[in-house]
């Protein structure tokens, strides 16, 4: 998904799994590379390689990443978009939270 994509999405609440945190890779070319799903504590507390690990998006050939937190009660909290360079560091992020407060880094 392209960042203009989010952008234009709605950022009314969605529903989803209580507690949990759904991820997407995308390569160069915005081919999805595969999903994961993470409960909220995995997500903050011991994370994933996706999320931290620049070597790792190297190796996967990750340049995006989309995501979307869902609250205790399967709300949506926030959504994001983060683009990578090539050698994995975060280039720019974009995050929409549920009261519609826009986050661009």
């Amino acid at each position: 998904m392209k960042k203009s994509d989010l952008q234009k999405e709605s950022t009314e609440n969605q529903s989803g799994p209580a507690a949990s945190v759904l991820l997407e890779a995308f390569d160069i070319s915005h081919r999805s590379l595969f999903k994961l799903s993470l409960s909220v504590d995995e997500y903050y507390g011991n994370s994933h390689p996706l999320i931290d690990d620049d070597a790792y998006r190297v190796q996967q050939q990750i340049r995006f990443m989309t995501g979307v937190i869902f609250d205790l009660k399967g709300k949506q909290d926030q959504k994001f978009h983060n683009e990578y360079d090539d050698k994995g560091a975060l280039l720019h992020s974009h995050t929409i939270h549920a009261d519609g407060t826009i986050i661009d880094g």
